[in-house]
């Protein structure tokens, strides 16, 4: 499990090295995904945990998750891709009978995809969206 003493996401305060992240996970080559994603690692940033933590405390304490733990489950659980603005792609997981669907939205950058946000959405909010491809064995 992340501890809070290796990043400052879990009290939301100001990260102030912007060059530490950490690899929460990897596309896979040959994966359902890799028609719309390439296999590179997904990483994500301090300064961007603790933007998540302080946009979302409530929303991860009530499901139980660090800002950390949150990004790393959608990265290793996602079962659908949408198309985000500017190129970002935005991993889904969807599960029946859940009112709600964890997402994270991210781009493409030196061969790794770097997360730009993570937030819990509303099933409503994701029919907004272009559904790029989705694995029927994990809904």
């Amino acid at each position: 499990m992340y501890q809070s003493k290796k990043s400052n996401a879990g009290s939301g305060a100001k990260a102030h090295n912007d060059n530490k992240f950490f690899k929460v996970g990897r596309i896979r080559y040959n994966s359902w995904a890799t028609p719309v994603l390439k296999a590179y690692d997904i990483i994500v940033y301090e300064s961007e945990l603790v933007h998540i933590y302080n946009h979302h405390a409530k929303e991860l304490s009530q499901l139980g998750f660090t800002a950390y733990d949150f990004v790393k489950y959608i990265s290793d659980n996602f079962n659908e891709v949408y198309e985000g603005r500017d190129g970002a792609k935005i991993l889904v997981v969807r599960r029946e009978n859940l009112s709600h669907r964890a997402i994270i939205e991210l781009y493409l950058k030196d061969k790794q995809y770097q997360i730009k946000t993570a937030t819990p959405i509303k099933t409503k909010q994701l029919s907004k969206l272009k559904l790029l491809c989705a694995n029927a064995h994990r809904t």
